[in-house]
């Protein structure tokens, strides 16, 4: 039997639900408990010592293993910037490992001090770090506080009530679920009613809670910041086919599929773990001939492993909009952070054009700005953290 995968999951492909849905129902749920049940302080601690209890008791009985990286080690690629600029300055990263399969947790040697705990990035301690910019909800209250532009949205757990407001604001429309990533179960360029209750189950499907918000057309940028400067700014742009007046579409898609495969091989993935593009966006048929020199995008999510690319744009970048995005960082305090930010230039200030922070994250991919990923010129992310975390010796802000 050929496996079988969720499209709407895609490019992670799980099949089941039930962890992704208990999983945003226990973080919902647990945090409005625990802020009626206890002080923050009080909740701080606890979950620090649940997390710093976990680590060495683990590490103490031999569960988790500090282990060499090297080219055949499956981690994550933001970490792997990181380990190789840390090697460039005479450090050392090791990944902590269970039953010799790599975990998400490091440590930095040889910078002079105590080895560093890390959880992804330098500067994320999952023994002293807590943050909330990965709820989409709680970031439009931190970007209405600010004064920067958000989509009109709201939260919800009814699907009435997120039908009758989706209504009233208008048309278009996007429903993504309220925690997650890579743009899992949401529905974007929504029209109708009928489509916007389709996106709601959809979305329920991984998260109870989800947001209903105003479509914002336009390029999708990432500017990374580290401290509070911003050190990169990449335009992401979607998979997408160029007709040469002979080929079907799917010959298009099937020959932009192979043409990633280098890439994503020399990014650790295996041929088998690179997923196929997604056919379900588009509204053409297959096997149509797209004529010489159009352009379609194959699939609205920009995901690298479906064939996004990123081009450099930091240095067109319009002064407002570099004191937006360092406005943002001063706000919420951490080592690094990914703003997504939608508008149709980023050389045109925020104050001219539509446009809107639609997410940030918390633990971004700073390999986005290198090479090979990158188009365009490489910024060495990597370095400017480790100056930020190390190199400075500033240490680790306290987060909320």
């Amino acid at each position: 039997m050929p496996k079988q995968f969720c499209l709407e999951c895609s490019p992670t492909h799980q099949l089941s639900h039930m962890n992704s849905w208990l999983t945003s129902l226990v973080s919902e749920s647990g945090d409005r408990l625990l802020a009626i049940l206890l002080p923050r302080s009080i909740d701080r601690l606890l979950e620090r010592a649940v997390t710093w209890g976990f680590l060495n008791g683990f590490r103490a009985v031999g569960i988790l293993k500090a282990s060499a990286i090297d080219e055949h080690t499956h981690i994550h690629q933001r970490s792997r910037v990181v380990a190789d600029e840390a090697a460039r300055r005479g450090m050392n990263v090791q990944v902590y490992t269970i039953a010799k399969s790599p975990t998400n947790f490091f440590l930095l040697k040889g910078h002079g001090e105590k080895p560093l705990l890390f959880e992804g990035l330098p500067g994320i301690d999952p023994t002293k770090t807590k943050t909330a910019i990965d709820d989409k909800e709680f970031v439009r209250g931190v970007m209405q506080e600010i004064g920067a532009p958000t989509p009109e949205g709201a939260s919800f757990y009814s699907r009435e009530k997120a039908l009758a407001y989706g209504a009233s604001i208008g048309w278009p429309l996007v429903v993504k679920p309220r925690f997650g990533s890579l743009s899992a179960h949401t529905t974007v360029n929504i029209q109708d009613t009928e489509e916007l209750d389709r996106a709601i189950r959809v979305a329920q499907q991984i998260s109870l809670p989800f947001i209903v918000e105003r479509y914002i057309p336009g390029h999708l940028y990432r500017a990374t910041t580290v401290g509070e400067k911003v050190v990169a700014v990449g335009r992401r742009d979607p998979p997408s086919i160029v007709g040469d007046g002979i080929s079907t579409i799917e010959e298009l898609i099937l020959r932009r599929e192979q043409e990633q495969v280098p890439l994503m091989v020399a990014l650790g993935y295996k041929p088998e773990e690179i997923p196929s593009l997604p056919r379900h966006h588009m509204k053409m048929d297959p096997s149509e001939v797209l004529p010489a020199g159009e352009k379609v995008a194959v699939t609205w999510k920009i995901n690298l492993s479906y064939g996004a690319t990123v081009e450099d744009v930091t240095d067109l970048v319009h002064p407002d909009n570099i004191e937006l995005f360092e406005a943002i960082a001063r706000r919420v305090t951490h080592p690094t952070a990914g703003i997504d930010f939608i508008a149709p230039s980023i050389a045109d200030s925020w104050k001219s054009q539509q446009c809107a922070i639609i997410e940030l994250n918390s633990l971004p991919s700073i390999d986005l700005h290198h090479a090979p990923i990158v188009i365009g010129q490489e910024r060495n992310v990597a370095g400017a953290l480790l100056d930020y975390i190390v190199g400075s010796k500033i240490q680790p802000p306290d987060h909320s």
